[in-house]
């Protein structure tokens, strides 16, 4: 069964319109296209927050759907298998080292095989997985809306350890970053503003920072991780460099809500409420800002000079280096999670669950 909000209940029972044509031009081409998701009758602004997940090594790309549907398609766009879950799925599927792996706001995890979807294990946990599991090594890690790290082992789904900060006991912004582990240590951010660097193998605390401040301190952004230093964004309004042995504070810039962040290079790309702002990683200076005029709930992704935003309406391209709007590209019932990249080809889940597949030039 399917839960039906008050206003679907309200609405008019009617046949979504197909998605309008994606243009092909200079910039880039559709490779293929595949509707994972049929409308449900009396469904009420369709809403697909998980992303695709691709293998770096075969491109093969793996979705968890609305409908509670796990799906897997070759690079070219064939459908290779399929399995029934429950989801909701908040995370983006994780595929690599042979197991495509799916964490659900059930609480359960799943792995399958790759390449043929046969099942391997199942963890069932007491939170709601948000992100997308992070496999390093022989470990996968998961972030929990409650506030906990829970590691297991990859190829068996065994509890290795878990890392718990307690709740504030105040209203949170909802969402929470993916696990960021360098060189055998996990970065990880939570409601109460702390950044946490933790050993990798054993979960053991190497130092915390208060970074958040203020009425919602919360860090739902990603923590990025450069050669000496990690970078932090709280909705507060706090956006730092700490450094990477110690967590001591290198620069603090502000961009108020911030919600989520990446590392490209020289430049750190911030996701607030209203704005996309470009900041330089070295200095903190704000090289640029734009505002998206949406909702975004996912990670950026920068590519080949563009940086793709997910903004809930649809995709909004950037130019890199200037901030400048190159292109807006929406399905009709727009984009929330975040694309897949692989090389070239993006990979992008429509909120009404259509796959595309397309390639820049």
């Amino acid at each position: 069964m399917h839960a039906i909000t008050a206003a679907a209940i309200i609405a008019l029972a009617v046949a979504a319109p197909p998605p309008p044509p994606i243009p092909t031009d200079g910039l880039f081409s559709v490779a293929w296209r595949r509707t994972l998701v049929e409308p449900f009758l009396l469904e009420y602004k369709p809403y697909e927050p998980a992303g695709p997940g691709v293998d770096p090594l075969t491109g093969m790309v793996v979705v968890a759907t609305r409908d509670g549907y796990v799906q897997a398609y070759s690079a070219e766009g064939k459908e290779l298998w399929y399995a029934r879950l429950v989801g909701p799925f908040l995370g983006s599927p994780t595929v690599g080292d042979g197991l495509a792996i799916i964490a659900g706001l059930d609480g359960r995890v799943f792995a399958f095989d790759a390449a043929r979807g046969e099942f391997r294990w199942m963890y069932r946990g007491r939170e709601e997985f948000g992100s997308q599991p992070v496999v390093s090594g022989d470990i996968v890690y998961f972030a929990t809306l409650e506030g906990t790290v829970v590691a297991l082992d990859a190829l068996t789904g065994a509890w290795l350890w878990h890392f718990r900060r307690e709740p504030t006991g105040k209203f949170i912004i909802l969402g929470v970053g993916r696990p960021s582990v360098v060189d055998g240590v996990l970065y990880q951010g939570f409601a109460d503003g702390t950044v946490v660097a933790l050993d990798a193998r054993t979960g053991a605390v190497k130092w915390d920072r208060k970074v958040g401040r203020g009425s919602f301190p919360d860090i739902t952004a990603s923590v990025q991780v450069s050669k000496d230093r990690v970078f932090v964004a709280s909705y507060g309004g706090q956006v730092a460099a700490l450094d990477r042995k110690n967590g001591g504070p290198i620069w603090e810039s502000r961009a108020p809500d911030a919600y989520k962040a990446r590392l490209d290079g020289d430049l750190l790309v911030v996701i607030t409420t209203r704005d996309v702002i470009g900041f330089d990683a070295r200095t903190g200076n704000q090289l640029w800002t734009i505002a998206h005029e949406g909702a975004p709930m996912a990670d950026p992704a920068i590519t080949r000079g563009i940086v793709v935003v997910p903004t809930g309406k649809g995709l909004l391209l950037l130019d890199r280096k200037t901030g400048r709007k190159v292109r807006f590209i929406t399905r009709g019932s727009g984009a929330t999670g975040t694309p897949a990249i692989l090389g070239k080809r993006i990979y992008l889940l429509s909120n009404a669950g259509e796959l595309v597949a397309a390639d820049l030039k």
